[in-house]
């Protein structure tokens, strides 16, 4: 199978028809639509965790934290969220709404197909990506391998009343090559994470296996913009202290996104670079059970 052409970057007027749709949806989660919880211990609860420090509740030893991200040490929101009676601000702003937006008009999915849909959330951080996917109607089973934000995640979605339908574990994506995960989604939201992964090849398997037949693959990331089929390679150790937040393991071109994701076995793949953001966005479809090249593969049982 080849390699499908770019498609262009979406009109702004549809992007915008996105956006406001799913700004409109995101509007639910305010303070009037709390269950079994006051507005003021909500806020509190949420506020007194910002900024706090526990590296040791999050695994690292005192000699390990200089090498670890930030965000993984220090607790820092995620997206801006407006509950009404406050806001917080987030580190990535509106993106949740804009990722999205991009790719309801990047690619053939429309914000109705995630009605009644089984989605797994990858990284979601303190939970705005999860939010809005039960927004829009989805089962959302999301996972965050930063235990102080898959619980804040969690207690976004137990706040809000949609606990039933949307949960959230602390765990890493490499530990979900699980039977009880395999074929259990309809779609992968995946943006915003490959790039921090040392192993992003497993990593779009195990996705894979997770993914139903005729499921689809959202997913994006820094890049490079060159057609060639490269990535740059990062790492903890050439990247400064200050920039720690913003810490990748590689940077793909959107043709090597799309090398990966046809090894992991996804097919109808279409990547591109986004010029407006400065990434790269990518979509697939599981039209075919097949299998992969285990030749110098890290996991060698991995189906």
């Amino acid at each position: 199978m080849s390699i499908q052409p770019n498609p262009p970057s979406a009109p702004v007027d549809e992007f915008r028809k996105h956006y406001e749709l799913l700004r409109q949806r995101f509007q639910s989660y305010r303070t009037p639509s709390l269950k079994g919880i006051s507005s003021a211990d909500f806020s509190r609860q949420l506020q007194s965790r910002i900024g706090t420090i526990d590296a040791g509740a999050e695994g690292f030893s005192e000699a390990e934290v200089e090498w670890q991200r930030d965000l993984s040490v220090e607790f820092h929101w995620g997206h801006d969220h407006d509950f009404g009676d406050f806001r917080l601000e987030g580190r990535m702003q509106d993106r949740h709404l804009q990722l999205m937006a991009n790719f309801l008009s990047l690619f053939p999915i429309s914000s109705a197909d995630f009605e009644g849909k089984d989605v797994f959330d990858i990284g979601c951080w303190t939970g705005g990506t999860t939010l809005l996917l039960g927004a829009l109607g989805a089962r959302v089973f999301a996972i965050e391998e930063v235990r102080k934000y898959a619980e804040t995640a969690a207690f976004l979605a137990k706040s809000f009343g949609i606990d039933d339908r949307v949960s959230v574990e602390a765990r890493s994506l490499y530990s979900c090559n699980t039977p009880e995960l395999a074929q259990r989604f309809d779609i992968v939201h995946f943006p915003g994470v490959i790039y921090h992964l040392s192993d992003p090849v497993v990593a779009l398997r195990i996705l894979y296996n997770a993914t139903r037949m005729g499921g689809v693959m959202l997913i994006e990331s820094a890049g490079i913009d060159t057609p060639e089929p490269y990535c740059r390679f990062w790492g903890n150790k050439t990247v400064q202290k200050d920039a720690q937040s913003g810490w990748a393991w590689f940077w793909p071109s959107p043709s090597a996104l799309a090398r990966m994701m046809k090894e992991a076995g996804y097919g109808e793949v279409k990547t591109l670079w986004h010029a407006p953001t400065g990434r790269v966005y990518g979509y697939g479809r599981k039209v075919e059970q097949v299998g992969i090249c285990r030749a110098g593969l890290s996991v060698p049982n991995l189906p």
